[in-house]
């Protein structure tokens, strides 16, 4: 038609070479599908390719040709050949960006932005196909678009808040995915998701929570992963107003030391916050690793301070005797007052300070210790790692049974952190006893077993009974017990 442009050139072209390629593109599409990244984009850069050269061979072009255009819909299969090759090429530019982003690990912080970037790539193709390749009169629907933008802006005001919220959040960046956070006093856990709409977070409970990016952004956000993932925790504990402040200051010290979970750097601290006429209240402020135990450094922290204020005499009547000290530990309950006043007959005592040796690694000895006041620690010597720390034990625990059964050194060395005093009980003391009471044989055995198991108890047992002979180990110890 005179007077009107076309928006391309349609030269005359077989027309079943455009079907063709449009099949192959529709199977190129289906195999692609569920493919990985790069094989979806060579598939689709090699389709690209394809259309594109098939169209210069035919004197024609994708790309739009500004100040012509026809209405007309003649050769509507190269039409629809040059609308696949602008969708193809929106898919790959949009693909190239997530491979991009991809390579970086904060990429997965959040979707925002590469959906942005994908909507405006979506847009910019459909709007070319629209006008150019089509040429529609897209000013009428510009108009009709626009009022309908304007009912749903007012239908959706919520959900747009979130949408913008969410991008104001995207920019600012306070937290990535895999970062701890907690919002307000609401919710605290590790983010899993972030989306246009809302966040997801994993708490403690092992739930999901789905809080709204408007709620987000009007909360106060505190990131537990920055600058490190260590949190600071306080623990109140109430005591007798009559004990000194000092006695109950060092015992809570001494509970710090006896929790695996709270670390030594930096140094827990411990307080007097508030006293009055009758107690007197102390705060331990201390750091763990990470969030997620900080509840278990707590209970860990007041179990450890209850049993050493039990065993420190805190409220009660009168300190703790030795006799009573023996009784209460799991090892002799079974024995009468008698065997008991007799084993505290035969114990010697050790008043220790820190850095004091109990005894060495590799040192020869039957006896078992009891703590009864401090903080004592075990550690072991190779030749290739240097000293490793295998635990620490105070008040109320004892170590060594298992020395006493085999008579094999000593393979840990045990030292004091803090002052106290450590009771020794000489093997052959309580060797008598083990001969002629068979519910103390029954504990004994129990205890090596239970001492064979945990690292905390006596973790020398692992290098006294190798892992390929335990059935020796466990032949001695009953030829041990038989009475």
């Amino acid at each position: 038609m005179e007077g009107k442009s076309q928006a391309f050139p349609i030269p005359m072209h077989d027309p079943l070479a455009s079907l063709g390629l449009l099949a192959l593109a529709v199977f190129a599409t289906i195999i692609a599908h569920g493919r990985g990244l790069l094989v979806r984009m060579g598939i689709e850069a090699v389709l690209l390719l394809a259309i594109g050269t098939y169209l210069l061979w035919r004197g024609s072009s994708p790309l739009p040709h500004l100040g012509s255009g026809s209405s007309g819909l003649a050769d509507a299969w190269l039409r629809a050949l040059v609308v696949v090759w602008w969708l193809v090429g929106a898919r790959l530019v949009v693909n190239v960006i997530v491979f991009v982003r991809g390579r970086d690990q904060k990429s997965r912080e959040a979707r925002l932005f590469s959906d942005l970037a994908s909507a405006i790539i979506y847009i910019t193709a459909i709007w070319i196909i629209l006008n150019s390749v089509l040429d529609l009169n897209v000013q009428g629907l510009l108009v009709t678009s626009g009022v309908i933008a304007i009912v749903l802006g007012l239908a959706l005001q919520n959900t747009l808040a979130d949408v913008f919220c969410g991008l104001a959040i995207g920019l600012e960046q306070p937290f990535h995915v895999g970062d701890r956070i907690s919002i307000g006093d609401s919710v605290e856990g590790v983010i899993v998701q972030m989306n246009w709409r809302s966040l997801r977070i994993h708490t403690d409970d092992d739930d999901i929570a789905t809080v709204p990016n408007s709620l987000v952004a009007k909360g106060l956000i505190v990131n537990r992963s920055v600058p490190t993932r260590h949190r600071v925790a306080t623990v109140e504990t109430v005591a007798p107003a009559e004990v000194a402040p000092e006695t109950i200051l060092d015992l809570i010290w001494q509970a710090t030391l006896l929790c695996p979970s709270i670390l030594s750097v930096p140094a827990p601290s411990i307080t007097l916050c508030r006293t009055d006429l009758v107690s007197n209240t102390y705060a331990a402020r201390f750091s763990v690793s990470d969030s997620s135990i900080v509840a278990a450094a707590k209970s860990s922290l007041l179990r450890q301070v209850r049993r050493l204020f039990r065993y420190g005499g805190i409220g009660r009547p009168h300190p703790m005797s030795v006799g009573e000290l023996l009784r209460s530990l799991t090892l002799f309950e079974a024995l009468s007052q008698e065997e008991v006043d007799r084993l505290a007959r035969d114990l010697i005592v050790q008043s220790v300070s820190p850095g004091d040796t109990i005894f060495e690694q590799e040192a020869i000895s039957s006896s078992i210790y009891v703590i009864e006041a401090g903080v004592l620690e075990l550690s072991r010597e190779s030749g290739q790692s240097g000293s490793r720390v295998l635990g620490r034990i105070g008040a109320g625990e004892y170590i060594g049974e298992l020395g006493l059964i085999t008579g094999s050194p000593r393979s840990f060395t045990l030292k004091a952190l803090t002052h106290g005093k450590a009771l020794e009980l000489p093997g052959a003391a309580l060797a008598k006893l083990l001969h002629s009471n068979a519910a103390l044989n029954a504990e004994m055995e129990r205890s090596v077993r239970k001492g064979l198991a945990q690292i905390h108890r006596d973790d020398a047992a692992r290098d006294v009974a190798p892992t390929d002979q335990p059935a020796d180990l466990f032949a001695q110890i009953r030829m041990f017990f038989r009475v």
